[in-house]
């Protein structure tokens, strides 16, 4: 899991390098708490399939984030 863990800040790195620092901002991919590596795999393979595209995951818009509670 660690090495899993490793790849995706990496990746999430990468994705916020072309896409911008705020590009993650509002927008959930997984539990960050989650013990499940398909989860992690499926949210690297997310990230990694938007980048090849050049297209980037869309954000929850401001008014509905404000009334989301974690």
């Amino acid at each position: 899991m660690k090495y899993l863990r490793r790849e995706l800040n990496q990746v999430e790195k990468e994705y916020l390098k072309q896409f911008g620092q705020d590009s993650l901002n509002r927008v959930v991919l997984h539990d960050p708490n989650t013990k499940d590596k398909q989860e992690v795999q499926d949210t690297i393979d997310i990230l990694k399939d938007a980048m090849a595209k050049n297209k980037p995951l869309e954000q929850v818009p401001e008014d509905m984030w404000r009334l989301i509670e974690f």
